[in-house]
């Protein structure tokens, strides 16, 4: 890891919902490099039992305002070299839109793009495609069929808008069982995936992939099989759940989004994020921006996972700072500069 002092680790017990998961984990310094125009930090933290969370977390690194980008985070967007190509810096395919969802795709192709991914693949209903052309007419395109081969990438982002009947099953599960790779699971995709676990048959399609899930409460509380008032609750404990059953990285999406790492070592509270960014289509940018992370890294899921939730809040803190437009379209426009300026080396100062 980077950019953090460790101490011995300490043996932790994790209840949620009467099941126990134990965990060596270790006690973890934030070292953050304060970046002006950032108002708000993440932080890197170890996993603490419920209840002593907080006094633990004031005790141990203290609120400190001036401390911006958490180094683990800024590790994730080291300059772009100079001999990039379109394939070197990551390429992500994005599945999903149906009849009643044809943008949330091109939504999430939108915001991989801003995230610098150089090629993004979209396979989607002809519906969505219309919309593709007018937003991310960087995108390629192959039409959404049961028969349909979806082009390979390092990343491959799925749900968004997918539905979830006998059809959309079926292309996952083509998807997923096509060859092994890395995929990020968002919307759609988790209520099927969710479907598949609580008739207590694992799918087979997701042995062997490397899983980032991207839940809300709601989609949190349907993969765990409770009701959402128990997610609510305790968030620490249900995504620490949920990396147990799924052998997933997962982000946990709220004011706090969590990033639990699969082995559920390793925890990021995020820092950055409004009020404004309570929009319909939020959560699809950020499958995309979390996809073309990943790609861009090509290890660590954790580590991507970071970076993206990080980012997308950070774009829309600046946006609203500057008194912008927080619409989808602003925001990820306010992401590609910032990632940009990541990009060259230049800081993330407000715009």
């Amino acid at each position: 890891m980077c950019g953090v002092s460790t101490t011995p680790a300490v043996p932790l017990e994790l209840r949620f919902l009467n099941r126990s998961f134990s965990f060596s984990t270790l006690a973890l310094h934030p070292s953050e490099r304060p970046v002006p125009g950032v108002s708000r930090q993440g932080t890197l933290f170890p996993l603490f039992q419920q209840g002593n969370f907080d006094s633990l977390k004031s005790r141990i690194f203290g609120i400190i305002e001036d401390m911006k980008i958490p180094r683990e985070v800024e590790s994730a967007f080291p300059v772009r070299p100079l001999a990039a190509t379109k394939y070197s810096v990551g390429t992500v395919t994005i599945v999903g839109g149906s009849g009643h969802y044809i943008h949330a795709p091109v939504i999430s192709a939108l915001g991989a793009r801003a995230a610098g991914a150089g090629l993004v693949q979209l396979v989607v209903p002809d519906a969505s495609r219309i919309a593709a052309g007018v937003h991310v007419p960087e995108a390629t395109f192959t039409k959404l069929t049961l028969a349909c081969v979806p082009p390979k990438a390092d990343v491959t982002v799925a749900g968004m808008g997918l539905s979830t009947g006998l059809n959309a099953q079926a292309i996952l599960s083509r998807i997923l069982s096509g060859s092994s790779g890395r995929f990020v699971l968002d919307a759609d995709a988790l209520t099927i995936l969710a479907g598949w676990y609580a008739e207590s048959n694992p799918h087979t399609a997701v042995s062997g992939q490397e899983l980032v899930l991207t839940p809300h409460e709601g989609e949190a509380a349907r993969l765990l099989g409770v009701r959402r008032e128990k997610v609510s609750a305790d968030r620490s404990g249900a995504a620490h759940a949920l990396a147990a059953r799924y052998h997933a990285t997962i982000v946990l999406k709220g004011p706090d989004t969590l990033v639990v790492s699969a082995d559920g070592r390793r925890v990021y509270k995020n820092g950055t994020g409004n009020p404004a960014m309570a929009l319909g289509g939020m959560g699809d940018l950020l499958s995309g921006v979390l996809g073309a992370r990943w790609a861009y890294l090509r290890g660590d899921a954790f580590t991507a996972a970071c970076a993206a939730v990080w980012l997308h809040g950070a774009a829309s803190d600046n946006l609203v700072a500057a008194g912008g437009d927080p619409s989808l379209a602003n925001t990820a426009a306010a992401l590609g500069s910032l990632r940009a300026r990541l990009d060259r080396g230049e800081g993330a100062g407000a715009e």
